[in-house]
């Protein structure tokens, strides 16, 4: 089981279960909601996930065109969002308490990357999205 939890750790949740390895995104959007050159994440299936606590602090901002994001009302962290239709939730890499195992393999969205981010891994890169998703 992994556990992760927001900054100020008023939210809690756990993994337990099957989870894809990491995947970095590198376009404005996800710039903007991690404050940095990119946002990493893990996908794990739905069953695989629980809140533990703080689930009441849980904020959802919508654009128009209907990309969202999710945070904790109190400390402004970046939180697992629900996705796929309900089947998966994306995780935000840096919330993990704990060692996921797995590494970055892969980099989408690097045909707009900001012009002062360097890749330095060997990681698989992808203009767009990728062709085939992480998977969990």
């Amino acid at each position: 089981m992994i556990i992760g939890s927001c900054l100020c750790q008023g939210v809690k949740f756990s993994i337990d279960g099957k989870h894809s390895e990491i995947g970095r995104c590198h376009c404005s959007k996800c710039r903007k909601v991690s404050g940095t050159n990119s946002n990493a994440v893990l996908l794990t299936a739905a069953k695989n996930f629980t809140w533990m606590c703080g689930y009441e602090l849980l904020k959802v901002y919508e654009m128009p065109d209907g990309w969202k994001s999710t945070f904790c009302s109190t400390c402004g962290c970046p939180l697992p969002m629900i996705g796929a239709k309900g089947k998966l939730f994306w995780v935000p890499a840096g919330l993990l308490d704990d060692d996921p195992g797995v590494s970055v393999v892969q980099h989408i969205f690097v045909g707009s990357k900001a012009n002062w981010d360097v890749i330095s891994d060997d990681a698989a890169q992808f203009d767009e999205e990728a062709p085939n998703n992480i998977g969990a």
